[in-house]
Formats: structure tokens, C-alpha cells, sequence
């Protein structure tokens, strides 16, 4: 199997993938935007960042019955209400509890779309996952958006800095989720 192809190496704990370095003035945005986060944190409860990648113009939402959301989430209970929200706007989804069936999510045909990404997980920590996200030359666009229940400054920080198109912090309101899925994907 050719490596780039490897999704159980890539996401393998023994492999080492280093996080990226933020320059001094790309810390120092990255930090306004963690203040900015945690205050509509306190104010409204959940926190969306989003990142339109490579300046482009806002684009059509797909037809939600195509958008194929990979929602990363060892709690059933918590997994059970996103994944019912997602279908109940149309959306298709599969799920992944650990680093394993991140893997074995991430290489199964058809790809998604979008991956809804929790950062404690039992085997794995989702800014990792990102990480590797984001540094695999297959997944490396694919847009990701933090999906936890950490939110201080430092987490919104540090996921916006690995390259999440968006950070929202749990219990979020489906509205929200559903705004937030259709301003990253488009068609």
C-alpha cells in the first residue's frame, strides 16, 4: 500500500507527527482570536470560528442529503443527539469513537465532507488528530471543525493555530452546528 494511503500508520500513536510553529505575529492573531472566542464563550455559551481556507467567495451549500459528515465522538449519548440533528437536516454520517476508526473512517470511500472532531477521546487527543489532519497529503484540505467541551482561550487558541475551520464548544445548539456545517461546506 503506497504511504500516502496508509491512514492506520499515519494516525498510528507510535508515529510521530510535530505540531507546526506559529510565528510570533501568527500567535499573537491566533491569541486575539482565543479572547474573542472565550468571550462570546461567557456571554453565549458556544464559540464558532470560521475559516473561509484561501480567501474564496462563499460558495452554494451542497444538496445536505450529499454532505457526508465523519463525527469523531466517544460519548454515545453525545454522538446519538449530533449525528440525529445531522439527519434530521439530511445529512450522511459515520462515526468514529477512536484512533482506529479514525483511520479506518478517514479510508473509506466515499470521503466526507467534513469531520466533526471532539478533542478528549480515549485513545487519542483531537488536536493531534488534527494535526495529522492537517499534514496528510490527502486530508490535508479537508474541513475540519473542533466539536468540545474545552473551551478555554488556550484550546480555541491552539485548535484555530492547527488549522480548524471552526471551534465550537459543547452542548452547542443544533442551529448552530447546522449554521456552522453550512458556512464550511459548499458545493
Amino acid at each position: 500500500m503506497p504511504e500516502e494511503l496508509d491512514f492506520t500508520r499515519h494516525f498510528s500513536a507510535k508515529y510521530t507527527v510535530p505540531e507546526p510553529v506559529a510565528t510570533a505575529e501568527a500567535a499573537s492573531d491566533i491569541d486575539k482570536l482565543g479572547l474573542i472566542g472565550v468571550s462570546e464563550l461567557k456571554d453565549k455559551g458556544y464559540f464558532t470560528r470560521i475559516v473561509v481556507q484561501n480567501d474564496k467567495p462563499a460558495r452554494k451549500l451542497l444538496d445536505p442529503t450529499k454532505i457526508r459528515i465523519l463525527v469523531v465522538e466517544d460519548d454515545d449519548g453525545t454522538a446519538m443527539v449530533i449525528e440525529k440533528a445531522l439527519h434530521a437536516y439530511g445529512c450522511q454520517t459515520r462515526r468514529a469513537r477512536n484512533r482506529l476508526e479514525i483511520a479506518e473512517a478517514l479510508a473509506a470511500k466515499p470521503f466526507p465532507h467534513l469531520v466533526l472532531l471532539d478533542v478528549l477521546l480515549p485513545d487519542a487527543n483531537g488536536f493531534d488528530v488534527l494535526n495529522r489532519i492537517r499534514q496528510h497529503p490527502l486530508l490535508e484540505n479537508l474541513p475540519v471543525m473542533m466539536l468540545t467541551s474545552l473551551g478555554e482561550r488556550k484550546d480555541v487558541a491552539r485548535g484555530l493555530m492547527l488549522g480548524a475551520n471552526g471551534y465550537i464548544t459543547k452542548p452547542v445548539p443544533p442551529s448552530t452546528l447546522l449554521e456552522a456545517i453550512e458556512t464550511v461546506v459548499g458545493g
